[in-house]
């Protein structure tokens, strides 16, 4: 007793320097944030700098910012089903959602999460199929007990306008969270405030003590100095970083020390793109079609200036 007692007076004197804060590193955003232009995303680079910490990276391509704030877990999902309730076991028809969370209009790809829905653990799909288009259905998850003699048949009421808890929001509170919202949501003239709403969600969202960064809206190719359309960027940015302080990350050109870190060498055509206030053409994807994506060297600058946040901020 007289020694865990002196423990105890040692460890508020002399703190333990084992940090028990959860290590996770979570990225939620649209197509930057997988990294579309390059060959991963771009959290993958922070998480080499970090090794001992996981990173998780989910991002859909083409999403706006409610949806990425609702995988995140900053704003509920609210659905419901055919017939309102559990059909056993079998998949039942998701017939109204407050968002369709996992769906994009560049892609046929099947999504899927789990979570709770009505007390029941279950997973929630999103496919496109030719004949019906897009169709969201929720299937209860099936028992885990392997000793179990048969499975019994769910039949649980689905309210309208119920929750589904989504499992990775939950888990993922705690950890220390990447948020690059909004793109999409410029490009088809959105309001701003949809934006402002949900990042203010998803920040509200992490557990206290909150450990976050939130991304700049990154120019397109052709929204230099002097555009209308960059007027409005810079003037949102500005937004954020008055918001989020030292919690912004923002997506101004790339500096001299910045392209020297990742071995660039500009040219006299880039030094002409960065004056105009953007990240140059050769740090853009090959596809010159393609005026929004970074390739691997646009992507690592994005990284390192999350990765000295990290640790400008202890996160």
């Amino acid at each position: 007793m007289l020694l865990a007692s002196c423990d105890n007076i040692l460890d508020k004197i002399i703190p333990s320097k084992k940090d028990k804060r959860d290590k996770t590193l979570a990225f939620f955003g649209d197509s930057l944030t997988i990294g579309t232009g390059g060959t991963r995303p771009f959290g993958d680079w922070v998480g080499d700098t970090f090794p001992e910490r996981p990173v998780f990276n989910d991002g859909i391509n083409g999403q706006i910012a409610l949806s990425i704030a609702i995988r995140q877990g900053g704003v509920p999902l609210t659905l419901s089903v055919a017939g309102g309730k559990f059909d056993g076991g079998k998949p039942v028809t998701v017939t109204k959602l407050n968002n369709e969370f996992l769906s994009t209009p560049l892609n046929a790809n099947v999504y899927s999460r789990t979570g709770m829905l009505a007390g029941v653990q279950c997973t929630i799909t999103r496919k496109f199929l030719p004949e019906v288009g897009e169709r969201y259905t929720v299937e209860p998850l099936a028992k885990s007990d392997p000793e179990a003699v048969a499975e019994t048949p769910v039949a649980v009421e689905i309210p309208d306008g119920s929750i589904f808890e989504l499992d990775d929001a939950v888990r993922l509170r705690t950890a220390t969270q990447i948020l690059w919202y909004g793109r999409n949501d410029i490009a088809e003239g959105r309001p701003e405030t949809d934006i402002l709403s949900a990042i203010k969600g998803s920040v509200d969202y992490i557990a206290e003590p909150r450990r976050y960064l939130v991304l700049g809206i990154l120019p397109g190719a052709t929204e230099n100095k002097g555009t209308d359309r960059y007027a409005k960027l810079t003037a949102f940015n500005d937004q954020l970083a008055m918001l989020y302080g030292r919690s912004y990350v923002a997506m101004t050109p790339p500096t001299e020390s910045e392209m020297n870190d990742i071995g660039f060498t500009p040219t006299a055509s880039d030094l002409e793109d960065i004056a105009k206030g953007n990240f140059p053409r050769r740090m853009r994807a090959a596809n010159n079609t393609d005026q929004i994506h970074l390739n691997n060297f646009g992507y690592q600058i994005v990284a390192n200036r999350v990765i000295k946040k990290i640790r400008d901020l202890d996160y």
